[in-house]
């Protein structure tokens, strides 16, 4: 391997890690952020995933979410509990749905509506675990308009911050 190809490897590497803590720092302060209810979030940490898929790849963004979910799980004490658990399962479907809205339905999504595709299958995910594994109870079921609306909300201000983002870093050629 050259010294080329090794320095192009480890700039990825060191862009991909600042991308995690970026994640992880967003994914910890969204605590502060005072919402309608506790189990409700914006996903701001869901914007480096989205950088990620844009720069890197699905692979990437995959590994970023893994990571993201499991270091701010451990630093937020939640770690293995039922909010790893939906944070998880919810951020690894939304990933591939975020990526096959990129990458095959370029045409009519924006990064917005990538982002908005990738926030509404978060929330559904969640929200069917919930139903199956915890709280097998209707009324679950029946705030799905409640949540989808604050979905649309969430997932709109972050496909904006990630476009702002994607195209800072465009200008800079920083990735």
């Amino acid at each position: 391997m050259t010294l080329i190809k090794k320095k192009q490897i480890n700039r990825r590497i060191a862009i991909l890690s600042l991308i995690v803590a970026l994640g992880v720092v967003l994914h910890r302060l969204e605590i502060l952020i005072p919402l309608p209810a506790p189990w409700i979030k914006l996903g701001l940490a869901n914007v480096m995933t989205l950088v990620t898929l844009i720069f890197f790849g699905l692979r990437e963004a995959v590994t970023v979410t893994l990571l993201r979910v499991m270091l701010g799980s451990i630093i937020g004490g939640t770690f293995l509990s039922p909010t790893f658990f939906l944070s998880l399962s919810g951020g690894i479907t939304s990933v591939f749905v975020m990526s096959w809205a990129y990458y095959h339905g370029k045409s009519p999504f924006s990064f917005v509506g990538v982002s908005i595709c990738a926030a509404y299958t978060h929330t559904l995910t969640t929200v069917v675990c919930v139903y199956f594994f915890w709280i097998q109870q209707e009324f679950i079921l029946n705030l799905l308009p409640v949540f989808f609306t604050l979905t649309l909300i969430a997932g709109f201000l972050t496909g904006i911050i990630g476009n702002f983002i994607a195209k800072k870093l465009m200008e800079r050629e920083f990735v």
